[in-house]
């Protein structure tokens, strides 16, 4: 148990220092991110295809230039950062209980008008740290 929460300690530290250092300042070029991107996605529970749904994802922005808010109907996190056609959702909690732990985060690349994505979700039991089941939501999305 330890050992697999200073696993996931040093992964969150380690993405943390990473994603602190200065970026190439492009905030004339991430107005373009903003708008309402809609497509089919497919999900999957344990790598195991579950099905094909619609989903959309809907970017404004904060008042940092490589960061957005993200109204989504996909999962949980509610901000990303952009930079370079990439979009980051660093890993982190969501939802916690005495029994378990949501774990997200995911990326994914603009290209034109389309969003390619890869969000993950990790069910984390509190007690034993053990991984109860993850999910997965990989797709391409179009701005509307």
């Amino acid at each position: 148990m330890k050992k697999i929460v200073l696993i996931i300690l040093f992964f969150n530290l380690l993405i943390h220092f990473t994603s602190c250092s200065d970026d190439e300042n492009t905030s004339n070029g991430n107005s373009n991110y903003v708008g309402t991107y809609v497509g089919n996605i497919d999900t999957y529970i344990d790598n195991v295809f579950h099905s094909n749904v619609s989903k959309t994802i809907t970017l404004s922005t904060l008042s940092n230039p490589n960061e957005f808010l993200m109204d989504n109907n996909i999962f949980m996190t509610t901000t990303c950062s952009i930079a370079n056609n990439n979009l980051d959702i660093p890993s982190h909690t969501t939802a916690e209980t005495a029994t378990f732990s949501v774990i997200e985060f995911g990326t994914g690349i603009f290209n034109g008008n389309n969003l390619t994505i890869e969000f993950q979700q990790g069910n984390i039991d509190t007690n034993t740290g053990a991984i109860n089941f993850t999910g997965k939501w990989v797709g391409t999305l179009t701005k509307q």
